[in-house]
């Protein structure tokens, strides 16, 4: 149990975020817990499988008694007591003192000490959560050290240059300044108190003479879903120990433990077989004379890696490339030509996946498709560091010269956290910068190739890669080269947005030159082809839209957004008036629903809106068309208007928007029942003489939740069946689950139900089904709805005659919304996908751009929505899962709205906000919310996503007080800090 504030002395567990056996990484949330202050989220910083026992859900813990216990093995799901769980810190070498001790951090996975190099606050210095109290070398850069609790700095505090163990003390915070002392400690290479003496600031012009810390034991990474080892017969061993003994295949009889009791530990199974420091040690050394000194701990791990890859067996590749265009067009571009060449690495490997895999121990290759590429920078004393741009093949170039600048400054300072600067997938080196002819560079264990930019000659620049043989032969890298010098020769083609634009540009297919009666032919009235007309007329193109409705609009506006949000706006009213009397207004408790009035305002708004519509797209000079169309050929559409004789037309071009209708699957007596009005869909429902006493709703999506509580709310009685284990599962699990929760007070809720059969006459019907047990109910209702769900119906349209292909129901589609037939699109619902008016529209000018020779693609991971439920459950981007299933490695934060002042001061404190960040990048790449007022805050985290903002961008941003979108910079400022707290190396 951590203590997450000065007061608390224990905490309540709330919810676990993981079960036992799950896989956690450094930074996840394991848990939640509420403290003295507010509920709070408990993170690990240690990767490995969560094991039990798990302290029980509304269990009160003590601070620093145990919550659970993480394993390194997967499948320990409960710690046995003979197991070693866990590594006790050795006794402290600083005397203990009153006060909260700030420890050294474990800033690397390797680090199991560091130096200190400054002290940024002196004893007695306010210091404040997140402040920076001290900078500290490890084995991999100088790096800060943050505090995560107020107070004021004390001694002992630890010299500089001294040398601490990961986890102890390097000073104290006390809670009051006159608590504070000036004491300070010499702590020498071995850990042990030299002196203790007065605290004296470091001339700010004389640097710190930096001791070396003593070796650090052999340290392995056990990666991967390797099987562990049997345990030892009679002998014990960590899970650690055991998974890494079955990597490195190492034979644990024999081996002699150094853990409590003789217990093997992993570094007994790493001292088995030869580290990079070991293999550096192990060569034949010469005495030189002169009196060097100790190497600093960079220092020593540049020689160890380079010592370790003489273990390589490479090999060398060079062609001569001519950087000229690539030059010309970075400074258009705006960018470094440091990020250019990057880029086009990256764009070449595309088709040479095998430059960027790596050799493991023993015997495998490790298959990566992420370009994480380490670039050589200066430091400002001279060393060479090298900061990884990660991400290189989903970014632009903005983007990357975005992350670079900001890398290089921290790189010159050596001040890069672990994960901009470990485990790059390859590496590329431009001494060229410098005036030098020609070098070869050196891979080290971890990348297959590293690639050597020498200067400019009169045949060009040359570019050389050394390869591991291991990995790559001379015809692997000989044609990546060929094809990188194409790539840098020829920059025009990627510059745009790299290998995906080039690709994108290579596919528009403007519309066809011919005398056509129109230019372009919109199937379709509703967002998808409205915007897309609209955008083509804006540009001067002769476009037709055919409509089989008097207004645009189509479902959103005539049967879907529009009019049950007005209904949504009713029933809000009624719902808002349970909040009044808690702030002091009385007699409103019992609002009268007057239905007429609700459907005369509802008519009113569609109507209103769909004139407005029409009279706008008349006077853009739109073809507007009554009627019904279909293909004759791949250049003619045959158009049957309401009244009249049926026409053809000729087009260049043609836009299929014809939405899809609700679907109602083949349960007994549904579809009888359609044309009775016993049984209804979000198509049929809005001709009620009033709402009903009783509804039966089928399906448990958005159509169903938001139908299910509008009616709530005008008195209905609802039962809700949906045939899976879990309503609403297109929403972000636990944003889901939360609402579900929500629902289930107002609502009955019968998942896993099987409906078998549907029947009666309006106002008297029978909705029989059967639960997950199979046991049978009848619900008598008045009406049953069917919210199944929608599907396209593309039957009238004669797309065989044009060559259009189908995926399944749905029009097949590319991310142009180009359809198999190259000039003619299709957008909206009847191409599946998110069904949602936003989207059609979106897709439907992403249509039009590529009719016009540009290149667009409709981009579904930058998407949103709203389900206009209380609360509104809402998402913009990626959850944290379907990032990871595309390979990103994201983070998340989230803060209750029961936290936030305007939802305390207007009652509405149910919900959370969830931020979802790329860990590489820190970009924002999705939020989540389930609050009152998601529809408007959600315009927030569209923005942050679609301009791929970043937390720090989010972190500074002003936002005003007190509205809830106070909560965004407070999410980003969580998400950075823990973030800094957690990083990898």
């Amino acid at each position: 149990m951590p203590q997450l504030s000065d007061t608390m002395t224990e905490g309540v567990v709330v919810t676990w975020e993981k079960q036992a056996g799950d896989r956690v990484e450094r930074g996840d949330i394991v848990a939640t817990v509420e403290t003295d202050k507010a509920i709070m989220d408990v993170e690990v910083f240690k990767a490995g499988y969560l094991a039990g026992p798990l302290a029980e859900v509304g269990a009160t813990i003590a601070v620093g008694a145990a919550l659970g216990y993480i394993t390194d093995t997967a499948g320990d799901v409960a710690i046995a007591a003979d197991e070693v769980v866990e590594e006790k810190a050795q006794t402290e070498m600083i005397p203990h003192h009153a006060g909260t001790p700030i420890v050294m951090p474990q800033l690397s996975d390797t680090m199991t000490e560091g130096v200190v190099v400054t002290w940024e606050k002196q004893p007695g210095d306010r210091i404040r959560r997140g402040d920076i109290v001290a900078t500290v070398e490890t084995d991999k850069a100088i790096m800060d050290v943050e505090v995560f609790q107020e107070g004021f700095l004390s001694g002992p505090i630890a010299d500089v240059g001294s040398v601490v163990e990961v986890g102890h003390p390097m000073a104290f915070i006390v809670d009051d300044a006159a608590k504070a002392n000036d004491t300070g400690v010499t702590i020498s290479a071995d850990h042990k108190v030299k002196d203790t003496h007065k605290v004296a600031p470091h001339p700010a012009d004389k640097p710190a003479t930096i001791p070396v810390p003593k070796a650090a034991p052999a340290q392995v990474s056990a990666a991967g879903n390797v099987p562990p080892v049997a345990r030892p017969q009679g002998r014990q061993a960590s899970p650690y120990a055991r998974k890494v003994a079955a990597q490195l295949g190492v034979n644990l009889t024999g081996l002699a433990g150094s853990g409590p009791a003789g217990v093997i530990v992993a570094a007994d199974v790493a001292r088995a077989r030869p580290s990079m420091q070991e293999v550096a040690h192990s060569l034949p050394q010469v005495d030189v004379p002169g009196q060097g000194r100790a190497m600093t701990s960079m220092e020593k791990a540049v020689s160890h890696a380079m010592t370790a890859s003489l273990t390589l067996p490479t090999f060398n590749v060079t062609v001569n490339i001519d950087t000229a265009k690539l030059t010309a067009a970075a400074k258009a571009n705006k960018v470094s030509v440091t990020v250019a060449i990057a880029k086009a690495c990256s764009v070449a490997m595309a088709k040479f996946p095998r430059m960027n895999w790596a050799y493991q121990p023993v015997d495998k290759l490790v298959e990566r498709a992420n370009h994480d590429f380490g670039v050589a920078v200066m430091s400002n004393d001279g060393g060479l560091v090298v900061p990884i741009l990660h991400g290189i093949e989903k970014k632009p170039l903005q983007a990357l010269q975005s992350d670079w600048t900001g890398l290089v400054e921290r790189a010159r300072v050596r001040k890069l956290a672990p994960a901009e600067y470990s485990n790059p997938t390859f590496t590329i080196s431009n001494m060229g910068m410098l005036g030098v002819s020609h070098f070869t560079a050196i891979p080290t264990p971890g990348i297959s190739a590293i690639l050597a930019i020498a200067a400019n000659g009169p045949q060009g620049t040359p570019f050389t890669i050394t390869g591991d043989h291991r990995v790559l032969n001379g015809a692997d890298v000989a044609l990546y080269l060929a094809t990188l010098k194409q790539t840098i020769e020829a920059p025009e083609a990627w510059m745009a947005g790299g290998a995906a634009a080039a690709e994108a540009v290579a596919a528009v297919s403007p519309i066809p030159e011919g005398n056509w009666d129109v230019q372009v032919v919109v199937v379709g009235g509703g967002p998808g082809g409205e915007d897309c007309a609209r955008d083509l007329a804006d540009h001067g193109v002769k476009v037709m839209m055919v409509n089989n409705e008097p207004f645009p609009g189509g479902e959103c506006l005539w049967r879907g957004c529009i009019p049950s949000k007005a209904w949504r706006a009713a029933a809000d009213n009624i719902r808002n008036r349970a909040h009044d009397a808690e702030m002091g207004v009385d007699g409103t408790n019992t609002p009268k629903l007057n239905w007429e009035q609700v459907e005369k305002h509802r008519r009113w708004v569609q109507t209103s809106r769909g004139e407005m519509a029409l009279k706008a797209d008349r006077g853009m000079k739109i073809d507007v068309r009554e009627g019904y169309g279909e293909f004759v050929d791949a250049h003619t559409l045959k158009i049957t208007p309401v009244e009249g004789e049926p026409y053809t037309v000729s087009f260049g071009a043609a836009v299929i928007a014809t939405g899809a209708p609700a679907f109602v699957p083949p349960i007994p007596g549904a579809r009888e029942n359609l044309a009775s009005g016993g049984v209804v869909t979000s198509d049929t429902i809005w001709n009620l003489a009033a709402p009903p006493k009783k509804l039966g709703i089928v399906g448990g999506g958005v159509i169903g939740v938001e139908m299910a509580q509008i009616f709530r709310d005008f008195g209905t009685e609802v039962l809700m069946l949906e045939r899976h284990e879990r309503i609403l599962a297109e929403i972000e699990d636990e944003i889901g689950k939360t609402l579900i929760a929500a629902l289930e007070k107002e609502i009955t809720v019968v998942t896993g139900a099987a409906i078998n059969e549907v029947s009666g006459t309006p106002g008297a019907m029978k909705l029989r089904y059967a639960n997950k047990d199979g046991v049978e109910s009848v619900f008598d209702c008045d009406i049953v709805l069917m919210a199944t769900g929608k599907r396209p119906d593309t039957g009238k349209l004669n797309l065989d005659k044009v060559g259009v292909e189908l995926d399944g129901a749905a029009i097949k589609v590319n991310a142009r919304c180009q359809t198999s037939a190259p000039h003619i699109y299709a957008v909206g619902d009847v191409i599946g996908g998110y069904m949602l008016a936003h989207t059609a529209a979106t897709q439907g000018r992403v249509a039009a751009d590529n009719l016009l020779g540009h290149a667009s693609v409709y981009d579904q991971d930058k998407d949103c929505g709203v389900t206009f439920s209380r609360p509104q459950a809402g998402f913009v981007g990626l959850s944290v899962a379907q990032a990871k299933a595309k390979g990103i490695d994201a983070v998340e934060a989230k803060m209750p709205m029961s936290i936030d002042a305007k939802a305390m001061i207007t009652g509405e404190t149910e919900g959370m906000i969830k931020l979802v960040a790329d860990k590489a990048s820190g970009r924002i790449i999705g939020v989540h919310f389930l609050a009152d007022h998601t529809d408007t805050l959600i315009g927030t985290g569209v923005m942050m996503v679609a301009g791929e903002m970043t937390l720090t961008q989010v972190a500074r941003a002003i936002f005003p007080h007190p509205t809830q979108t106070e909560l965004f910079g407070e999410l980003a400022r969580r998400l950075l800090n823990r973030l800094r707290r957690t990083a990898k190396k």
